[in-house]
This record gives C-alpha cells, sequence and structure tokens, in this order.
C-alpha cells in the first residue's frame, strides 16, 4: 500500500497532466489494476509506472502546445524521462532494502551452521534444494526461510 506522501504525490501529478479523475482512475486500473490509490494491492512499482505513464501523457500535451512546461523545482515533471527510466530493472529501493536485510539474514544462518559443523557444501545442497536452479529475489527469500528451519533443527538436535 503506498504511503500517504506517495498519494499525494500521485494526485499532484494527476493535475500537472490536467488529467480528470475519469482518466486518472482509468490510468491507475490500466497501469497497476486498480482504481485508487488507496487500494492495498497498490506497490512502490506500480507508483514508478503509474508516474511514467503520467509523465508521458504530460510531455505529449506539452509537445502539442496544450500544457506550458512548468519552471518550479517542485514539479512532478520538470525533466523529461525520468519516471520511464527510473528502477528500470523493475526493483524500488524497498525491494533493494529487503534483499539486503534478508541476504544479511542468509549470512547469520550460514554462519551459525557453520559453528554447528555443517560448513558451505551444506549449505549449497540447501540451497539446490529449494531454489532449484532459480537466481532471482524470490529464491533468496526461499532460501533464507529453509536455513532458519535447518538451524533451528539443528539447534534443538545438538541441545537435545
Amino acid at each position: 500500500m503506498l504511503s500517504r506522501p506517495q498519494q499525494i504525490l500521485l494526485k499532484r501529478a494527476q493535475r500537472e497532466a490536467a488529467l480528470t479523475d475519469a482518466e486518472y482512475r482509468d490510468a491507475l486500473e490500466t497501469v497497476a489494476g486498480c482504481r485508487s490509490s488507496k487500494d492495498a494491492s497498490m506497490t512502490d512499482r506500480h507508483l514508478d509506472l503509474t508516474l511514467g505513464y503520467f509523465e508521458a501523457i504530460y510531455w505529449r500535451k506539452v509537445d502539442a502546445g496544450e500544457l506550458q512546461p512548468s519552471g518550479s523545482v517542485t514539479a512532478v515533471f520538470r525533466q523529461r524521462g525520468f519516471w520511464a527510466a527510473k528502477n528500470p530493472a523493475q526493483q524500488t529501493s524497498r525491494d533493494r532494502f529487503l534483499l539486503s536485510a534478508v541476504e544479511r539474514d542468509i549470512g547469520a544462518f550460514e554462519s551459525a551452521l557453520s559453528a554447528l559443523g555443517f560448513g558451505p557444501a551444506y549449505c549449497q545442497g540447501i540451497r539446490q534444494k529449494v531454489t532449484r536452479g532459480l537466481l532471482n529475489a524470490h529464491a533468496q527469500f526461499l532460501y533464507r526461510a529453509a536455513l532458519r528451519r535447518t538451524l533451528a533443527a539443528k539447534q534443538t538436535a545438538v541441545a537435545a
């Protein structure tokens, strides 16, 4: 779900692109699959995509002479192509933050398993089994969960 400042940014972008409420809601539905910025399914990625969509509309209107480009430093569309180029890897700063936390957890779990006598080859076996060759962020979440379960089981076995 988008934060309040993100929702305000979308509404500012709507005003700058001179979109009616119906056009705004149709654009949200087209890009994000919902008709409101308050919808729980709206993500940071949807925000970036929607702003890129509004940016294209804005600059088309400017090029056609329907709108004058804003000279304000607080304008949402002050630089042509900014939103379209943002996060081309489809990864938001929140995604990067979560992934870095997952990678820290993985390192800690691998170290704890190593201290119990289960080395890198053991961890690699776990990774191969749970990720089945996936090389994306989701694979890292799966691997972390498997390491957490394995470490808990091994610590319980050592304690008994």
